[in-house]
């Protein structure tokens, strides 16, 4: 493909929320250097979106120019409209992330955090300079440059809102969602409004997986402030605590505002340099390649997945809690319900409450095994930024974290969360959305409605299903035998009996040909056809032969599969790092996956 009649595609690099990133070449250059041409797809191709999409991209552009003139982020070397679809050329950085350096489960010294601190810090400082908030700061957006060891920042977020710019009734423009991933994003930057303090709290999040060895959504929170709990799992000077507990205050105005206020609490460095390359290398270099090994001994009859450092666990038929470490953390006394303990998601911990079953009725427990919110209802999902779906008298609502009704009891049915801001309920047998005030934004005309993803959510009319967007406008027709929500750019759809992707313009781009599919999850897609299978890329192409009997997608950049009757784990190129010898398994949450070995129950983690 050549965009700008210029840059020649050579292979697609990613994708995302935003568009896809190539790897491309500049035809108009001696010897057709390697460049990065990163598509932005605004989510209408209207002149009315187009126009302000259009004075977004370019008043972006240039503070991109300006700060890709430091070494540490990649140059912008062209930008450019084609179709209705903006285009970014930058430099090809030749490295690798960090997702493997801040692998789950490892902890790094106080001096290799404090160098790695130092040394992004530097790089924020120029971005803000130029008023140019991150937005998105987490491993893969963090490359260590192989020819000097130095970190680059790549993938500013200011730009591709664009993918998320709507126009409402009245002409204004609007952000359908925001910019960021989830456990690194601060509550302001959640509601639409970052700041380089924003920044802060993504890089203070970072340091703290690096020292504790969990990631965001792992670390529990002071029930209390709702600050995060987390120096009891590092050794850490006090001043280093202090420091990152004020990068990553909830509250914008408790929290470091600027590179210089970071600096003036942050330890010394122990020599002038930052690091040393051997140094560097240990903490962001070339990881070695991980081994893994029983963690937890097989000795529970059913063990849950781990969620914010703790697993239901059940024997003898009482159900408790263990850490990380197997250590019993809430006592086996709960009595199991048979039903519930296999319902997704039941007993698991969200934002520091799991839901329970109690004589047929569902309430809520804290971390400690207390009863946080009485078993009253006659169902519960878990909360979600605040708020829980509860069903009472064949009615649902949601309640807040203290158990009071935000939303009484009034639905025929309604989704277990709220997701970009509004949740798909059903008045009358028809369905529409509300906000979380219990305002209907979206008024009930669908035979069913599903949760916004990337700005679309699934429906029904007549038995097919298809998208509106957050207008309630139907922007890919109702056509299909079976619809799934948006991820990654992409949506799984079944044409004829067959199962392939279509892409957000409601385009065919992965054909209908497997028997079944699933989501992209760490750039792969796990697909089924007669009765095997394996892994798809994003283009279509399979990368893991269908081979399997059984699998489940990719979680943490492994993937439990079954082979000859026993479970083991590949990574991404397919190998096995972890050979068939399950009986069972589940996939990897955090550093743990539940294994079944000699009829029991245990844990699986990195060596």
């Amino acid at each position: 493909m050549l965009i700008g009649g210029r840059y020649e595609t050579i292979r697609e690099l990613g994708r995302g929320g935003f568009g896809k990133t190539y790897l491309a070449e500049d035809t108009y250059r001696r010897n057709s250097p390697k460049c990065v041409v990163k598509k932005i797809q605004p989510q209408s191709k209207l002149p009315s979106v187009l126009a302000p999409a259009r004075s977004l991209f370019e008043a972006e552009v240039e503070k991109l120019y300006l700060i890709g003139k430091h070494d540490q982020i990649p140059k912008l070397y062209d930008h450019l409209e084609q179709g209705g679809e903006f285009y970014l050329v930058q430099e090809l950085i030749d490295g690798h992330d960090l997702r493997q350096s801040l692998f789950l489960g490892d902890r790094r010294d106080e001096k290799e955090v404090l160098g790695f601190l130092h040394e992004v810090l530097e790089i924020l400082a120029v971005a803000h300079a130029q008023n140019v908030v991150h937005q998105d700061l987490k491993p893969q957006n963090l490359l260590r440059r192989w020819s000097d060891k130095k970190l680059v920042l790549i993938d500013f977020g200011n730009v591709k809102v664009i993918r998320h710019l709507m126009v409402n009734a009245e002409g204004k423009p609007y952000f359908t969602q925001t910019v960021g991933t989830a456990g690194y994003v601060p509550p302001e930057q959640s509601a639409g409004q970052p700041i380089p303090a924003s920044d802060l709290y993504a890089l203070g999040m970072l340091a703290i997986q690096a020292l504790t060895g969990y990631s965001p959504k792992q670390l529990p929170r002071d029930p209390a402030t709702g600050e995060i709990a987390w120096r009891d799992e590092a050794r850490v000077s006090a001043q280093l605590a202090d420091a990152l507990d004020g990068m990553v205050r909830q509250s914008v105005e408790q929290r470091f505002q600027s590179v210089a206020e970071v600096l003036a609490a942050l330890p010394a460095l122990p020599t002038a340099k930052t690091l040393s390359p051997e140094e560097l290398a240990s903490f962001l270099g070339e990881p070695e390649p991980p081994r893994y090994e029983l963690a937890i001994a097989p000795q529970f009859d059913l063990a849950r997945n781990f969620s914010e450092g703790l697993a239901a666990v059940v024997l003898k038929n009482r159900l408790g809690y263990i850490s990380t470490s197997g250590e019993i953390a809430i006592p086996l006394k709960i009595e199991v319900d048979p039903i519930g303990i296999y319902r997704e998601g039941a007993y698991e911990f969200s934002e520091g409450l799991a839901r329970i079953s109690v004589g047929q009725r569902w309430g809520y427990i804290n971390d400690l095994g207390k009863l946080a919110i009485a078993p009253q209802f006659d169902s519960a999902e878990n909360f979600v930024n605040g708020l829980a779906r509860v069903e009472q008298n064949h009615r649902y609502g949601y309640i807040d974290t203290r158990g009071q009704w935000l939303i009484k009891p009034q639905f025929e049915s309604a989704a277990p969360a709220f997701r970009e801001g509004l949740a798909g309920v059903e008045i009358d047998h028809r369905y529409g959305y509300i906000s979380p005030a219990g305002k209907v934004i979206i008024p009930p005309q669908f035979d069913s409605a599903d949760e916004f993803s990337e700005g679309l959510a699934r429906v029904t009319l007549q038995g097919k299903y298809g998208f509106i967007d957050k207008t309630g406008a139907l922007v890919i027709p109702a056509e299909f035998d079976v619809a799934h929500t948006f991820q990654n750019g992409l949506a799984r759809v079944r044409i004829d009996g067959r199962y392939g992707y279509i892409n957000p313009a409601g385009e065919l781009v992965i054909p209908a040909q497997f028997d079944d599919t699933f989501s992209f999850t760490d750039g792969l897609a796990l697909v089924r056809h007669e009765d095997r299978y394996g892994y798809i890329a994003p283009e279509g192409k399979v990368v893991i032969p269908l081979k399997f009997e059984d699998a489940f997608p990719f979680s943490e950049g492994l993937a439990a599969v079954k082979l000859g009757g026993l479970w083991g784990f590949i990574d991404l190129q397919g190998t096995f790092v972890v050979e068939p010898q399950f009986a069972d398994a589940g996939s990897f949450h955090g550093d743990r996956a539940a294994v079944k070995q000699g009829g029991r129950w245990g844990y699986l983690g990195r060596a």
